[in-house]
Parts: structure tokens; C-alpha cells; sequence
């Protein structure tokens, strides 16, 4: 490997902001309790605690938030944008765009757009939703959104294009809090655990960063990474 260029990585931070927008109800029509309010921990009580870290780390995050989160809980949402962090669309009440209509897909996106604005005195311009269908990038263009964060595809961020219009896309890596944890069904995962995968995917793209460009991107969500003893948000980059 040529050691000759100076390595440097791109680290891009996201938080997908919900609370219990994706906690449907049971056959039975009843709400699990008790997954609901550990998820509404996060809008709650986790984004003090993460904004707070952030801040001092002196790091600039983006926020994927939720329609519902921006109706719901305005001040969250306007102190992520007072902190300097972005804010950019995860749906309205985590909606799974592969089981939604074009029309309904386009009306999520429309209330979501318009709801983060009202709130939070921003319009979105990046967006990431649960799943993606077939219609979504389309839509994202014809809303004006300039960048979408779905596909695993890629290490680097790539272009989509269509009707003489552009999107950046910027790819995910399949290691975010809520697959590290496992904490779906299964609340085995460990901070440090989680924080041994993230800093081995960093190490890797540090050192291919001698050769060509790398980018970095960590996925986090409030009420899993904001609990106490959990990951901080900047440790894996703590080598750059």
C-alpha cells in the first residue's frame, strides 16, 4: 500500500430521530408498552444527553427526523438546529416506503417537509426513510431533496440521475446501534462490543484513506446509542 498520501477519512454522524413512530400496534390492537416507551426515550431524555456530548466534542451531526417528532416534540427539534446540526426527513411516523403507494409516499414526504419547517425553521434537504420503494428517489428529486441515505451499495457517496435532475446518494454501512445491539427481541448487544465493530470499520477506511478517498458514515438512534454507558457518538473517530 502506497503510504505516501496523507490519510484522511470523511466521518459523516446520523441520528435516526424517532421515538415510538415505528412501534405498531399487535394483532390484538394493543401498543407492546413496553418497546414503545423505551423508544420515546429517546425524544425524551437521550437527545439532551447526545446534543450535550456533541457539543462537547465540538462535532456537527445530522438528524433523520420524523414528522411526528417534529409535531411532537418542537423543542428537541429546535435545539438541534440551534446546535448547528442538521436536520433532514426519516418519514412521518417512520413509514415503510416499500409498502406505500406513490401517492402516499408523496404525501409523507410532503408533511414531513412541511412539518420540519414549521417546527424548526429549516426546510430539509437530505432525507432517510424506513426502507426504500421503487418511486422514492424519483420523489425525492421532484421535492427538491439534494441528497438521499438509503443504499448499502457503495463505500463512497455516488450520484443518482433522472429527468435532468440530481441526487446524491450517501450510503450507509450495515453496522448502525440498532443491528450492534440487537436490540430487537434480543438486548445482547454491549457498548463496547459495538464500539470494537465500528472502530475496526474506521480503522479499515483510515488506512485504505492512504490510497483513495474513504467516507466514514455512523448511524445512531436516540434511544439506543443516547442511553447511559452507551457508545459515544466521536469514539470511533478517535484516531484521526
Amino acid at each position: 500500500m502506497d503510504l505516501g498520501r496523507q490519510p484522511a477519512v470523511a466521518v459523516a454522524l446520523t441520528f435516526d430521530f424517532q421515538g415510538g413512530e415505528d412501534v405498531r400496534p399487535g394483532p390484538d390492537g394493543l401498543m407492546d408498552h413496553e418497546e414503545y416507551t423505551q423508544c420515546e426515550y429517546g425524544p425524551h431524555t437521550a437527545i439532551w444527553r447526545i446534543l450535550r456530548i456533541l457539543d462537547e466534542e465540538g462535532v456537527k451531526a445530522t438528524f433523520n427526523t420524523c414528522g411526528g417528532i417534529a409535531e411532537r416534540y418542537p423543542a428537541a427539534v429546535k435545539a438541534v438546529v440551534e446546535k448547528g446540526h442538521e436536520i433532514a426527513g426519516h418519514g412521518y411516523h417512520h413509514e415503510v416506503a416499500r409498502e406505500l403507494t406513490r401517492e402516499q409516499e408523496d404525501d409523507v414526504m410532503r408533511r414531513t417537509t412541511a412539518m420540519i419547517r414549521s417546527t424548526s425553521g429549516r426546510v430539509p434537504v437530505g432525507w432517510r426513510s424506513c426502507t426504500q420503494s421503487p418511486n422514492s428517489l424519483e420523489l425525492l428529486m421532484e421535492h427538491g431533496y439534494l441528497f438521499n441515505s438509503n443504499s448499502f451499495s457503495h463505500d463512497l457517496p455516488f450520484l443518482w440521475e433522472a429527468n435532468g435532475k440530481v441526487l446524491v446518494e450517501l450510503p450507509r454501512q450495515p453496522f448502525g446501534d440498532g443491528r450492534t445491539y440487537q436490540h430487537r427481541g434480543n438486548d445482547a448487544g454491549n457498548p463496547r462490543d459495538t464500539l470494537l465493530v465500528w472502530k475496526s470499520m474506521f480503522d479499515e477506511l483510515h488506512d485504505e484513506s492512504k490510497v483513495f478517498p474513504a467516507y466514514c458514515p455512523f448511524q445512531f438512534h436516540p434511544y439506543i446509542s443516547g442511553r447511559p454507558g452507551g457508545p459515544r457518538p466521536c469514539a470511533a473517530s478517535s484516531s484521526t
